[in-house]
């Protein structure tokens, strides 16, 4: 884990290059009320993200940078500082190669999602194992084809999570859509190998998704389809995850769903959100999620 003190030795550095000198700060703080059935009861949390970034274009190319500082609200240590992004760009309008800790392009988006019941014995497959945020080391180069046509490699190279991750896109006119493939082996040193398809659109301040993965884990095979939409401050999504052990086939089917208010013209937001999910075998998992956000 990153601890608070790499994070200011990051910050020192931004602030100190020739390259960042004009760094911009951002900050949210984000709190959740819930309550869980299944005897998990009542619980809060939260965070405060506080964000340093920069970018400078000069000669025809570009340099930026990120760094992303996480404080949880218990004080415990489970929930101490820590750095969720932490990052360097370098390339131009062809193509660039991105250095740290990142999320590369997202395979199977999940929407509005406040909070999700998916925590059944199913996890089927999403094409995201090796996305990010979960490796010592992480590189992802991206090239721009033009006519929207995009193609990102991302590799993972490291003791735990070490993978290969491939993705091409294409984006126009509202329409979007990435279709991924992976291979490697996850921080449980199993091997995992897979492919997936997401399609979106956005008209009208509509944003619709379908998403579709199918690979293995260890030999298991597994699948996810997931919908959803984005309707203003409006959101609802499904997950139909399923996997074949050896002893036979499991789905589990999650439907989420959550609605922003604002907060007296302030630009702060609360959330109300609730999730159900059910998995074969399995008790019903239902949630429900109060969520305060405010950027400052």
């Amino acid at each position: 884990m990153i601890r608070k003190t790499q994070f200011a030795v990051a910050i020192a550095a931004l602030i100190s290059a020739p390259a960042f000198a004009a760094v911009g700060w951002d900050a949210n703080i984000e709190l959740d009320t819930t309550y869980q059935n299944n005897g998990r009861g009542a619980s809060q949390s939260g965070r405060v993200e506080l964000n340093a970034f920069s970018k400078t274009d000069k000669g025809g190319g570009f340099v930026a940078g990120r760094a992303s500082l996480i404080a949880g609200k218990s004080g415990t240590t489970k929930n101490e500082a820590l750095v969720d992004d932490m990052w360097v760009q370098i390339g131009n309008a062809s193509g660039d190669i991105k250095l740290g800790r990142f999320e590369a392009a997202d395979v199977f988006p999940v929407g509005k999602d406040v909070i999700v019941e998916d925590g059944g014995t199913p996890t089927g497959y999403r094409t995201n194992t090796f996305r990010g945020r979960t490796s010592d080391a992480h590189a992802a180069l991206t090239l721009n084809a033009g006519n929207g046509i995009g193609f990102e490699l991302g590799v993972m190279a490291a003791a735990k999570n070490t993978g290969i991750r491939p993705v091409v896109s294409f984006g126009m006119n509202g329409f979007s859509a990435k279709v991924g493939l992976e291979n490697g082996k996850n921080a449980a040193g199993k091997k995992v190998s897979g492919a997936g398809l997401t399609v979106g659109t956005t008209m009208a301040g509509v944003g619709l998704n379908a998403s579709f993965g199918s690979g293995k884990v260890d030999g298991v095979k597994g699948s996810s389809f997931g919908l959803n939409g984005t309707f203003g401050p409006a959101g609802i999504g499904y997950i139909m995850d399923k996997t074949d052990f050896a002893t036979g086939t499991k789905k589990e089917n999650t439907v989420y769903a959550a609605y922003s208010l604002p907060l007296f013209d302030t630009g702060a937001t609360i959330t109300p959100a609730a999730s159900y999910g059910k998995a074969d075998g399995e008790t019903k998992r239902i949630g429900l999620r109060l969520r305060v956000n405010y950027a400052f």
